[in-house]
């Protein structure tokens, strides 16, 4: 022999081409073989019964296939049947006996298909099996293919299952009724529900996977849906797939859908609200919004605050405590948060708590948090008074209505305090009679000279008071006394500089100032430094000193010694010994705080830090 490269035996064109193409065996494209062989060649390469009716007495249908030797050698032959081979395929009587092909000759085999029933499948599939002395091809198989006719004609009822809405934690089911209207018996087998379909889609624990149906009987398949997934989407679907016998229904697919009714889920977002640095004296608003993803409506109750949270922390006025949500909308529940107290600490914190109107989860909560944006230090908190007879410095607590002393003022010079003012870091600026500013520790009463020049502008013996402007984060003094015209001249000081810069004319009276932490400027002028002879609170226009708005009260009379300061919603008007309260909501009343302090208060002071809001009674 001699080698035939694989180029050689890559010209050869098709398997009837062989005999004269033979790389294995060192023969050359297109010559004689040089040694006996056998060359095998089958038509047709696969045979296919088509459909048969399943008869057991029938012998089914018959099939040949022509199997023809190209060589020079006589093929010996053995056809058999692959053990895989469906059992309705066989082989005729004669093919299954060895057979002898000579060269330049042609033989038949004969198959049959022959199925007895209509069971499932009804496609049948077997392979015949030729083992030969053919050196290329000692085993070569030929695919039979065959499907069983039957008269089974199905009817579904439904096309397509539909469960509806069903509720959580319950389930739902339906049957599928299968009714053979044929003549022959159907076959049912593989009943399940498909890969993909949504998990909660099973079959009922009694169903049977496969069964028979005589003509004219009917049964059902039972598929059920199991709710317990509140997630999104609350539509869901799947299908229901079984085999038939059935000609044109082999592989049926039953479409299934349901719909999860969660009842009532109440969304809230956000989980957690932060109103960031929120400046003194100012409101931040934000709020939660509440949404229904569920199929009833939310019976929303009990909206409030929780337990410790910050008294800044509010709803709004209008707010209903209990509303309904339905399905598919949305409610905000506006917050807002007050910086009206600058007590340390500075972050507040809160929930805000309410029933859901969901059993599964009935109430919800949200935290809350804000951070008061200020300068103001823990003793800026109080009232400080000055005593003028005695110098005694002093700090009240409105919420008690009690003095506790500090010290006595040692100021140098040999005058006597006649106003004050305190800022946010509790510095405590006192003026004497003598015109003289001082600054003074709110601790210790310590007093310090400072640079003030007395009668900038010609403005002597002021009252005096400072005001927070939240929209530009501004703490200012304003400074209110004659400046030797008769007129009482409105002002400003700067810090650290100390120099006073006029605003306009006051014609309310001589004024004692207070600013109430929001950008508002009062005045209260008692009945003996009023031109029409009655005590009189004013609100005064920070830029021009035009009196806003005025509250006169006849009951107040005097004027010997005299301060007013704004604190916790209310105004504390010191007179002639004896502590008046004028609440800022109804200033057109008045309330005797103090019959009588024992002390000759001609100065008050208080931080822009003090609380706004009333405090507790």
């Amino acid at each position: 022999m001699r080698n035939v490269n694989a180029s050689a035996t890559s010209k050869c064109l098709g398997r009837w081409m062989l005999a004269s193409c033979i790389s294995l065996l060192g023969l050359a494209c297109g010559r004689t073989p040089l040694i006996p062989v056998c060359l095998i060649e089958v038509t047709p390469s696969s045979l296919d019964f088509g459909q048969v009716v399943p008869a057991p007495a029938a012998t089914g249908v018959t099939m040949s296939l022509s199997v023809g030797n190209h060589g020079n050698e006589a093929c010996q032959i053995y056809p058999v049947l692959d053990p895989s081979s469906d059992p309705s395929f066989a082989l005729a009587p004669l093919a299954s006996q060895p057979l002898v092909v000579n060269p330049g000759e042609h033989a038949l085999l004969a198959a049959t298909f022959n199925p007895t029933s209509t069971s499932l499948p009804l496609a049948r599939v077997g392979t015949l099996v030729l083992q030969s002395n053919d050196p290329i091809r000692p085993r070569l198989e030929v695919p039979l293919a065959g499907r069983i006719r039957t008269d089974c004609r199905l009817n579904l009822r439904p096309f397509a299952v539909n469960f509806g809405h069903v509720h959580i934690d319950s389930t739902a089911s339906f049957s599928v009724a299968v009714v053979n209207n044929g003549t022959s018996t159907c076959e049912i087998a593989g009943i399940a529900i498909a890969p993909g379909s949504d998990p909660q889609f099973a079959l009922d624990p009694a169903q049977v996977d496969h069964f028979s149906l005589a003509p004219g009987i009917e049964q059902s398949i039972v598929p059920t849906f199991h709710a317990t997934d509140l997630a999104l989407p609350h539509h869901r679907t799947g299908n229901l797939v079984f085999e038939s016998s059935d000609d044109a229904q082999a592989n049926v697919t039953i479409p299934l859908s349901a719909d999860i009714d969660i009842g009532c889920d109440l969304t809230v977002a956000p989980d957690a609200v932060d109103f960031g640095k929120v400046i003194l004296n100012t409101t931040a608003r934000s709020g939660v919004t509440l949404g229904n993803d569920g199929s009833d409506p939310c019976q929303v109750s009990g909206i409030d605050f929780g337990p410790g949270s910050d008294p800044g922390f509010a709803l709004d006025p209008d707010q209903a405590h209990a509303f309904t949500v339905v399905p598919g909308s949305s409610r905000a529940i506006p917050v807002s948060f007050g910086a009206f107290d600058s007590a340390p600490p500075h972050l507040r914190t809160g929930t805000l708590v309410l029933q859901t109107g969901n059993s599964r989860a009935p109430t919800a909560s949200v935290g809350l948090s804000a951070t008061v944006d200020s300068a103001c230090i823990e003793a800026s908190q109080w009232i400080y008074t000055v005593d003028g007879t005695t110098s005694m410095f002093s700090r009240f607590d409105p919420a008690t209505l009690t003095f506790t002393d500090i010290g006595v003022l040692k100021c140098p010079g040999h005058s006597t305090p006649f106003s004050m003012a305190v800022d946010q870091n509790a510095v405590a600026w006192v003026t004497y009679y003598d015109g003289n500013l001082y600054r003074v520790d709110t601790g210790t009463a310590q007093c310090e000279a400072t640079s003030f020049q007395v009668r900038q502008h010609g403005i002597f013996q002021f009252g005096m008071g400072f005001v927070f402007t939240p929209s530009q984060n501004l703490d200012t003094l304003y400074i209110a006394g004659d400046d030797g015209t008769g007129d009482i001249k409105l002002a400003t000081v700067s810090f650290p500089s100390l120099v006073v810069t006029p605003i306009g004319t006051v014609t309310a009276g001589e004024v004692e100032l207070t600013g109430t932490g929001d950008g508002s400027l009062w005045g209260f002028v008692p009945s003996g430094w009023n031109p029409d002879d009655q005590s009189e609170l004013v609100r005064l226009d920070p830029d021009s000193g035009a009196t806003l708005e005025s509250y006169s009260y006849f009951t107040l009379v005097g004027g010997s010694s005299w301060a007013m300061k704004f604190w916790g919603g209310s105004f504390w008007i010191f007179l002639d010994g004896a502590l008046y309260e004028v609440p800022r909501a109804t200033p057109q009343t008045i309330r005797t705080a103090i019959a009588d302090t024992g002390r000759d208060i001609v100065g008050a002071g208080v931080s822009t830090c003090a609380p706004l809001l009333a405090f507790p009674q």
